[in-house]
């Protein structure tokens, strides 16, 4: 039977693989056609008598689930809540008859959701590996399933526009959103550093700012943890400027005091956190329709961490590593400092460009 094209732009061909009805799908016919013989010849040459199992999906996978055991509170939420709600749908089907078909439809809704649909791809694919190592399944249907890739990651990875920090400057700041902004933008702290400071962490007399520890915000309710490496634990120099913006915050607090806090002393849950960052990006929105530019609704503390790490550029790479608390110069280069035209320091370049040729470095001839 020939491939047919879909809407969606693959190629599809439907073959009988032993008692089952199977879909290959390709980006040409010819790739189809290929995933169709290739299953064929693996049947024929190891599986001529291979019945599908009757297990469940659902079996198999509270099976891989206690196997796997996660340890980590983070790693069990994103199981539970990001995957399993999604792949649910399977849990009454025998894996032995799940095709990536079956598969498609559930990855497809997930098209415009890139971050949790490799999540959801990851967790279908160990669950498919379990059944097959154990013998359950004749294949892993996720082979034939193009693995997602995850652009929400690069999306994020700005520093600001000008727009913004010129709306950043000119839009009147309370306390709390200014202190977040400053620890972020200034500071280059990560969020859930940010909400574990307390006030025995700002150290006035040798102007630095200790982090020490970090937010747990796995649940609403966040619970004091370790930074997020041994690298994360570092001394900030707070700036000669800010110097008496800090001594106004921690005035009349106690030692163990948050400086970013509720109403009833408890650090800021989840959805607190959640609701300060929406009232500063209000703020600016109403600044920049005052003033007329267009600035970008996606601001989110990774960008201002990004927006710290060129400010820092100029510093050497260990201050610039241990500045932003990572354990490798590579991590800070990589994932951090993106720049663009708008970063470059055109003064220098044009030192550069008028630089002249050594006299004693005879011409280059024509």
């Amino acid at each position: 039977m020939p491939a047919k094209k879909r809407k969606d732009g693959l190629y599809e061909i439907t073959a009988k693989i032993g008692n089952t009805k199977k879909h290959f799908y390709g980006q040409t016919p010819e790739l189809a056609e290929e995933k169709m013989w290739r299953e064929k010849i693996k049947y024929k040459d190891n599986y001529e008598d291979y019945v599908p199992s009757s297990d469940s999906f659902g079996e198999v996978r509270k099976k891989w689930y206690r196997a796997k055991s996660p340890k980590r509170a983070a790693t069990r939420k994103m199981y539970e809540v990001d995957c399993f709600r999604k792949i649910e749908v399977l849990d009454n089907k025998p894996i032995g008859l799940i095709d990536e078909c079956d598969i498609k439809k559930i990855m497809d809704p997930l098209v415009d959701k890139t971050n949790i649909a490799e999540k959801v791809y990851m967790c279908l694919n160990q669950i498919f590996k379990y059944a097959r190592t154990k013998k359950i399944i004749l294949y892993n249907p996720m082979e034939l399933v193009e693995r997602p890739k995850n652009k929400t990651k690069e999306k994020s990875k700005r520093g600001l526009t000008k727009n913004e920090k010129i709306v950043i400057s000119n839009t009147i700041w309370n306390h709390r959103q200014e202190l977040l902004l400053k620890l972020f933008l200034d500071y280059g702290l990560r969020k859930e550093e940010a909400a574990a400071l307390k006030k025995k962490n700002i150290n006035l007399e040798n102007k630095t700012i200790s982090i020490e520890h970090a937010m747990d915000y796995t649940t609403n309710i966040p619970k004091l943890k370790s930074t997020k490496s041994l690298a994360g634990k570092r001394k900030i120099p707070i700036l000669e400027e800010d110097v008496e913006f800090f001594k106004e915050i921690i005035e009349g607090m106690h030692e163990d005091e948050f400086l970013l806090k509720m109403v009833n002393g408890n650090p800021l849950s989840n959805n607190s956190y959640r609701q300060l960052w929406d009232s500063i990006r209000r703020r600016m929105a109403k600044t920049a329709k005052e003033m007329k530019l267009e600035i970008p609704d996606d601001l989110t503390s990774r960008i201002c961490r990004h927006e710290y790490s060129i400010k820092i550029m100029n510093l050497t790479s260990r201050e610039q590593m241990y500045l932003m608390g990572h354990e490798d110069i590579s991590t800070t280069m990589k994932n951090y400092q993106t720049i663009d035209v708008e970063h470059i320091n055109r003064k220098e370049l044009n030192k550069i460009s008028k630089l002249k040729m050594d006299p004693s470095v005879p011409p280059r001839k024509k």
